[in-house]
């Protein structure tokens, strides 16, 4: 079996990459995966485990003059097709390039498909959550215009019989180490990465304001499901806005000091902006996602999940420095979680709530107080 994917760079990319490499098989097909071809405009740099497949990189616009430009994707046919290329921050700034990359683009890729006789690829498409508000007559923003546009084509090859195609529409993806600038949202993914990094991020809306956010990893997740749905579970929809969670700045806030600590928390500072609101305040807070959950999607645990997952998976892996009080805060977790004898200097509160929880050997210099506060 062979995979494409498209825009593989990205977080999203590299996380589905990492959980193709832990299946063998995709849903309920017989063959197992053989080959994988990552393509972006730049080539994919990915750090894996020993695999059962062959991975392939393509150095490759999709914004190209036609669909002859990318038409050498599918020289082996492949079977499945992750679509994630696009480009977001600058499509409002850019309004030729926007169009051009998620509108030409993803026509390019459909029509070379169309192209190939007796070939009808699954063609997972990674959409947004606001593209739904935006197919009115006053739309507020040229990507998710673009993104809806890029929709309808997907159902209507998916009509004609051209691609088995789906559109899944993607919360804000926060808790990725991928720098985006324009995007109205763009503060979200920021007041995670900035802080953990030791730089101020600033949160241009008011801290009540709530939006539906996910992690890479559960994105991933969602759209290597959605290659395994059956073409009768789409009979209803071929497009469906995916599951997230929807806290408040100040719950984002809040998450980041119990887990980071309050200094870390503090580097997130308060600057209004008034355009960024008018943009994110015309959007639903709470996504409809009931479609997506009865066909099996998940959304992320929780707002401290998302970060968690930020430190561990994205930060220590490419060995980023993290600020003091992270760093201690998870090594001290990590000799938890392993049972380890505590060293001295862990605080005392740490020590009494693993007391409660679980059996240690007691660290010596612990009199008799602390024992009896501890099992309080």
């Amino acid at each position: 079996m062979h995979i494409l994917i498209t825009g593989s760079s990205s977080s999203i990319g590299r996380n589905l990459l990492t959980l193709l490499s832990s299946n063998e098989f995709i849903g309920d097909c017989e063959d197992p995966i053989t080959e994988v071809t990552l393509a972006d405009i730049d080539y994919t740099r990915v750090s894996l485990p020993v695999t059962s497949f062959v991975v392939g990189k393509r150095k490759i616009d999709i914004a190209g003059d036609g669909p002859s430009c990318v038409e050498e994707l599918f020289y082996g046919r492949p079977e499945f097709i992750f679509h994630l290329a696009s480009l977001s921050e600058e499509a409002d700034f850019d309004f030729d390039r926007g169009y051009r990359v998620n509108v030409d683009g993803t026509k390019n890729m459909l029509d070379a498909i169309r192209a190939i006789p007796g070939y009808c690829p699954r063609f997972v498409f990674a959409s947004s959550i606001a593209a739904p508000s935006q197919c009115s007559a006053a739309p507020q923003d040229s990507y998710d215009t673009q993104k809806a546009i890029a929709e309808l084509l997907v159902s209507e090859y998916s009509r004609k019989g051209y691609v088995d195609g789906i559109s899944i529409r993607l919360p804000t993806i926060v808790g990725c180490p991928d720098a985006t600038h324009k995007a109205a949202t763009s503060f979200f993914p920021s007041m995670i990465r900035e802080p953990l990094s030791g730089h101020e991020a600033i949160c241009p809306v008011p801290l009540f304001f709530r939006h539906t956010i996910a992690s890479p990893k559960a994105a991933a997740g969602n759209l290597l499901h959605a290659a395994n749905l059956t073409s009768q579970q789409l009979a209803m929809s071929r497009t469906m806005n995916m599951p997230g969670i929807a806290p408040a700045v100040h719950d984002i806030i809040e998450a980041l000091g119990n887990i980071a600590g309050k200094s870390v928390a503090k580097l997130i500072h308060q600057e209004r902006d008034i355009s960024i609101w008018r943009t994110v305040s015309s959007w639903p807070q709470n996504i409809d996602a009931t479609y997506a959950l009865s066909l099996g999607f998940v959304p992320d645990a929780s707002i401290d999940a998302i970060i968690k997952y930020y430190i561990k998976d994205e930060l220590k892996q490419k060995k980023h420095s993290l600020p003091t009080e992270v760093e201690k805060r998870h090594v001290e977790d990590d000799l938890k979680q392993k049972k380890c004898s505590l060293p001295s200097g862990v605080e005392k509160r740490h020590v009494e709530d693993d007391l409660k929880q679980k059996t240690y050997s007691i660290p010596t210099g612990f009199g008799k107080r602390q024992l009896s506060g501890a099992a309080a």
